[in-house]
C-alpha cells in the first residue's frame, strides 16, 4: 500500500502567543526575550517527534489590515497593541525557522488562518494528510477525515494538545466543523470582535445550531423554531449582523498564493545557522538535543557607509565605460529607482529615472552585473521593452548551489549567516521582520540601497570564492547563471491554451460529474454526499455490505488503495474511482489553468523556478506544469489544451529513460551499459536477465517487474513497497531485488559506496559536482538514517539528470538565437523540451532540440531522444 504522506502547518502567531504566555520570561545573554521562541521550538520538536510529517511550514500574519477589515472597520478595533517583549520574537523565530529551512508563509491582506485554510485545501485535493498545529478554535472548522486539528493550550511551563477530527468536533460540540462557523454568526467572537447577535450567548448559539444546523435553516423557519419571545426577537433585530459574523468568522480557503507543496518537504537543519543562533540565544538544551556542535562566533561585518543621491547623467557617466557593477533595481508601479555599485565602498543612487537611463546601464554589454533573484528583473524590463545583457552573477543562484535545501533565499539572511551582516532596518519598517524597498519621495532609501549593496558585493565575493572551492565553477558559470535568463524568456512567453476547448472540455467533465454522482447515489438507493468519506464509508460497508477493513472512531477509510481492491466486487467502485479523478482534475486543473491564462496574450505564463527542489531539478508554478496528470486518458486530453499559435507547430524533445543511463553510467555497470549501447529495451534485457529467461520468453508481467525495479532501486525501494506496486508476495519481492542485484553488481557496489561517502562527507555529488547535503545520514534515530540512505542512492542520479536537461536547456536556446530563429522554448517538464517552432523552421529546430540533448553531456552510454511534432502538446506524443 502507498503510505499517505503528512503536512504538518503550523498557525505561527497563535502557537508563539501560546509560547509567550504558558512559559515563564528567559532572556538570552545580551537580554533578548526569548520565552516565546523557546516554547515555540519545545513544542514543534514534540510534534515532529510525534507525527513525523513529510511536509512542515508556518503560517504567519502580516501586520496590516485584510479583507475582513474592509467588510467590517471595527474588526479586531478593540485589541490592545501586543507587549513589546512579544514582538521582538516574532522576527528571531523566522529567523530560527529560516536556520531550520522551514517555510514560512504570509499573504498580505489575509490571516494566518486564511493560509491555513488554503493549504488544508490543496492538501485535500492531492490526498496528502494535513494537521493543523494551532492554539485558535477557530480553526475547529478546518476539521475534515483528512484535516486533523491539534488544539495546543500553554500554561505556566505545561502544553496540552487535542486532536480534533470531524467526529471529535462533532463529540466536542455536537455541530460539524462546517456548522461551527454558524455558531460564530450568532455568538460573535470578543477576541476578533465579531459582533455575532446582540443578546445571544455561546449555550443559545450552540443549541439553536445543534437543532436547525444552519443561521439559513433558523431565518427560514423564524416563526417556527422553539425559542423564547426574547431569543425570537435577537434573531430578528440580529439579523444582518449574524450574516455579517458568519462571513467574518469563515476562513478563506482560497487565497491566491504561491504554493507548492514539495517546497515544504522535511529536509536537515542548517547545522552552522542553526547552532550560532542556538549559541547566541543560549539554548544549550536544543544544541544537545540536535547535536549541534558550538562554533567560534564569526567575525561580523559592519555597515557604516551611506548611498549618495546622484542624477541620470552622472549615473550614465559613471557606467558608460563598462565594469563590474553590483546592483539594485527598485520598482514600484512607475516608479523605479537603481543602485550600483564598482568597489563595495562607494554607493550610489538615482531614484525616479526614466527608461532610457535603465536602458544605457542594462543594454550595455560593456557593464557585467550582479544582482540577486535576476529573474524577476530580467522581466521586469522586458515589459518596458528593455533587453538585459551582461548578466556576471546572481547571489541567489549561488546561494542555492552552496545550500541547495533551504528553503528561501533573502540577502538579509544570507548576509547575516555568511558575512555576520546586521540587517539594515529603515524607518517605516514594521515589526513583523519583512524587508521592503522604500520609494518615499521625501525620506528615499539610501542607506538601505547602501546596505543591500554593501552586503551583496561581500556576498559576490564570499559565494565566488566557495563555489571555486566546491569546484562547481562549470556548474554555475556554464549551467544555472545562463539558465536565468532562459527561465525568463520562457516565461515571459509562455504558452498558448485554447481556452474555448479548455472551457468546453470542464464542461463536458462537470456534466459527467453529475451523471456520476446520479449513478452512485442509484447504487446507494439514496441520496448523499459523494465527496465525503464518511458518509460514503456507510454507503459502501453498511448499505450496500461491501467487505472491508475495521472500522475506526473516524469511520471507514475509503482511500483509493481501499477502493481498487474492490474493484470487480461491485459496478459503484469504479464510478467512485472516476469521479473522484474528474473532480480533481476540474478543480486542480481546469478551473487553476482558467484562472491563470493572461487575457491579453491568451497564455499561461508559468513561473518557473530554480531554487526550489534540493535535487536541481526546474519547478513551475501558477499553474504546476509538472504535475499535469498523464496516467487517465481524461488526464492526458489536457495536454490538447496546449497549442501552438496559428500556423505553428510545437516541438517536443523527450529523453529515452535517462535516468536509467546516468545509473549505468555511475555505476559503471558493464551489464547495463551493454544494454543501453545494444539499443535493446533496457526493462526486456533486465527481465531476461533477472528471471534467467531468453529475450523472446519474456512475458508482459516480467517486464513489469523489471520495469518497477530499475525504476525504484536508485529510489531506495525495499521489498514491501516492491510487493505492494506489483501485488506479489514480499518473499517474491525480496528475490527480485536479490536478482536484480546479482544481475547489475556494480549498481550494488555504487549503492554501499554512496551511502558510505555521504555519510563520511556529509553531501553525495552529481556529475557536474551539484552537491545534496544529508546530515540524516548521520542521525541516530533509525528512521532519520534510512531516509538519508535513500536520499543518497536518488541524488547524484536525479541531480545528474537535472543538471543534463539544463545544460541541453542553456545551448537551444543559445542555438536558435545564434541562427536566427524566430522559433521559441517554451516548456520543460520533468525530462521534456518543448519548442514552438515557426512553420519554415520546424526542421532545423527539430535538428537543434535533438542535437543539443543528445550531445548535453558525454556519458559511457548515448543519450537518446525522442522527439515528435504537433499542432497541440497532445498530437506530439
Amino acid at each position: 500500500m502507498k503510505t499517505v504522506k503528512k503536512l504538518l502547518i503550523i498557525d505561527g502567531n497563535s502557537i508563539l502567543n501560546r509560547a509567550y504566555y504558558g512559559i515563564r520570561m528567559l532572556t538570552a545573554p545580551d537580554g533578548t526575550p526569548t520565552n516565546a521562541v523557546y516554547g515555540f521550538l519545545n513544542i514543534l520538536f514534540k510534534n515532529l517527534e510525534e507525527d513525523s510529517p513529510d511536509y512542515v511550514c508556518v503560517a504567519f500574519d502580516v501586520k496590516e489590515k485584510t479583507f475582513r477589515h474592509k467588510m467590517y472597520d471595527l474588526y479586531k478595533a478593540q485589541r490592545k497593541p501586543a507587549p513589546e517583549d512579544f514582538l521582538v520574537q516574532l522576527p528571531l523565530m523566522k529567523e530560527v525557522l529560516r536556520a531550520m529551512n522551514c517555510v514560512c508563509l504570509e499573504k498580505p491582506g489575509y490571516e494566518a488562518d486564511d493560509i491555513i485554510g488554503t493549504v488544508s485545501r490543496i492538501c485535500e485535493e492531492q490526498g496528502v494528510e494535513c494537521s493543523i498545529l494551532t492554539g485558535d478554535k477557530d480553526d475547529l472548522q478546518l476539521a475534515s477525515d483528512k484535516v486533523k486539528v491539534k488544539l495546543v493550550i500553554s500554561k505556566l511551563g505545561s502544553t496540552t494538545t487535542t486532536v480534533y477530527g470531524a467526529d471529535e468536533v462533532y463529540e466536542k460540540y455536537a455541530v460539524t466543523p462546517s456548522e461551527f462557523i454558524d455558531v460564530k454568526g450568532l455568538m460573535g467572537d470578543t477576541s476578533d470582535n465579531i459582533p455575532g447577535v446582540k443578546g445571544i450567548g455561546e449555550k443559545t448559539a450552540f443549541s439553536l445550531i445543534e437543532s436547525y444546523k444552519s443561521i439559513d435553516n433558523i431565518y427560514a423557519r423564524l416563526d417556527e423554531i422553539e425559542v423564547t419571545p426574547s431569543v425570537r426577537k435577537k434573531l430578528e433585530e440580529g439579523k444582518e449582523s449574524a450574516y455579517l459574523s458568519r462571513t467574518l468568522a469563515t476562513i478563506d480557503r482560497s487565497v491566491p498564493m504561491d504554493f507548492d507543496i514539495e517546497s515544504c518537504a522535511v529536509q536537515g537543519y542548517n547545522q552552522d545557522a542553526l547552532s550560532s543562533l542556538f549559541q547566541r540565544l543560549n539554548f544549550k538544551s536544543f544544541m544537545s538535543k540536535l547535536e549541534l556542535k558550538a562554533e567560534p562566533v564569526k567575525e561580523e561585518l559592519v555597515f557604516d557607509g551611506e548611498c549618495k543621491k546622484i542624477d541620470s547623467s552622472k549615473f550614465l557617466d559613471m557606467v558608460k565605460n563598462g565594469g563590474s557593477f553590483v546592483y539594485r533595481l527598485g520598482h514600484n508601479g512607475d516608479l523605479t529607482d537603481i543602485a550600483i555599485t564598482d568597489n563595495g565602498k562607494d554607493f550610489y543612487c538615482v531614484d525616479d529615472v526614466d527608461v532610457e537611463v535603465i536602458k544605457g546601464f542594462f543594454e550595455s554589454s560593456l557593464c557585467k552585473k550582479i544582482g540577486f533573484d535576476v529573474k524577476d528583473d530580467i522581466l521586469w524590463l522586458k515589459e518596458k521593452g528593455i533587453e538585459f545583457v551582461g548578466l556576471a552573477f546572481d547571489a541567489a543562484i549561488a546561494a542555492y548551489l552552496l545550500q541547495p535545501s533551504r528553503t528561501g533565499y533573502d540577502i538579509e539572511g544570507l548576509a547575516f549567516e555568511f558575512l555576520g551582516l546586521a540587517p539594515q532596518k529603515k524607518q517605516n519598517e514594521e515589526d513583523n521582520g519583512q524587508f521592503f524597498l522604500n520609494f518615499d519621495d521625501e525620506k528615499p532609501a539610501n542607506d538601505f540601497y547602501g546596505w543591500e549593496l554593501f552586503a551583496l558585493f561581500n556576498l559576490w565575493k564570499n559565494f565566488d570564492a566557495k563555489i571555486e572551492e566546491n569546484k562547481q565553477h562549470s556548474l554555475y558559470y556554464d549551467v544555472e547563471l545562463p539558465l536565468v535568463e532562459v527561465l525568463a524568456d520562457m516565461q515571459y512567453t509562455g504558452v498558448l491554451v485554447d481556452k474555448e476547448a479548455l472551457e468546453e472540455f470542464g464542461n463536458g467533465m462537470t456534466d459527467r460529474i453529475s451523471e456520476l454522482e446520479g449513478k452512485i447515489c442509484g447504487y446507494a438507493g439514496r441520496k448523499f454526499n459523494v465527496k465525503s468519506p464518511k458518509q460514503l464509508g456507510v454507503v459502501l460497508f453498511e448499505d450496500l455490505q461491501l467487505p472491508h477493513g475495521k472500522k475506526t472512531k473516524t469511520g471507514y477509510s475509503t482511500d483509493v488503495d481501499v477502493l481498487k481492491k474492490l474493484q470487480g466486487v461491485h459496478p459503484i467502485i469504479d464510478d467512485i474511482l472516476e469521479y473522484r479523478a474528474l473532480t480533481k482534475l476540474q478543480s486542480t486543473y481546469v478551473e487553476g489553468m482558467l484562472a491563470v491564462i493572461n487575457s491579453e496574450t491568451g497564455r499561461i505564463h508559468s513561473n518557473f523556478k530554480q531554487t526550489v527542489t534540493a535535487t536541481g531539478r526546474i519547478s513551475s508554478t501558477e499553474p504546476n506544469l509538472q504535475n499535469i496528470p498523464v496516467r487517465t486518458e481524461r488526464g492526458r486530453e489536457m495536454r490538447r489544451m496546449f497549442v501552438a499559435e496559428g500556423n505553428r507547430v510545437l516541438i517536443d524533445a523527450d529523453y529515452s529513460q535517462i535516468e536509467l543511463r546516468v545509473l549505468a553510467h555511475i555505476a559503471d555497470d558493464e551489464n547495463m551499459k551493454n544494454a543501453f549501447l545494444s539499443g535493446a529495451d533496457i526493462h526486456t534485457q533486465t527481465a531476461a536477465q533477472v528471471f534467467g529467461v531468453p529475450v523472446s520468453e519474456v512475458t508482459s508481467s516480467m517486464r513489469s517487474g523489471a520495469k518497477a525495479v530499475n525504476f525504484g532501486i536508485v529510489y531506495g525501494i525495499g521489498e514491501f513497497s516492491l510487493s505492494q506496486d506489483l501485488k506479489i508476495s514480499i518473499k517474491e519481492a525480496k528475490q527480485y531485488i536479490e536478482n536484480y542485484l546479482n544481475t547489475y553488481p556494480s549498481i550494488k557496489k555504487y549503492m554501499e559506496n554512496i551511502v558510505e561517502s555521504g555519510k563520511a562527507l556529509g553531501y553525495v555529488s552529481t556529475l557536474m559536482n551539484r552537491r545534496r547535503y544529508i546530515p540524516e545520514l548521520r542521525a541516530s534515530n533509525k528512521i532519520t538514517q534510512s531516509f538519508g540512505e535513500r536520499v543518497a542512492l536518488n541524488a547524484p542520479v536525479q541531480g545528474s539528470a537535472a543538471d543534463i536537461i539544463k545544460i541541453a536547456m542553456v545551448n537551444v536556446f543559445k542555438r536558435l538565437r545564434a541562427e536566427g530563429l524566430n522559433s521559441k522554448l517554451i516548456l520543460q517538464v520533468h525530462d521534456e523540451l518543448i519548442v514552438e517552432a515557426m512553420p519554415d523552421e520546424v526542421e532545423k529546430a527539430t535538428k537543434i532540440l535533438v542535437s543539443e540533448m543528445e550531445k548535453a553531456m558525454k556519458l559511457s552510454v548515448p543519450l537518446k531522444v525522442d522527439c515528435n511534432t504537433g499542432k497541440t502538446w497532445y498530437e506530439t506524443k
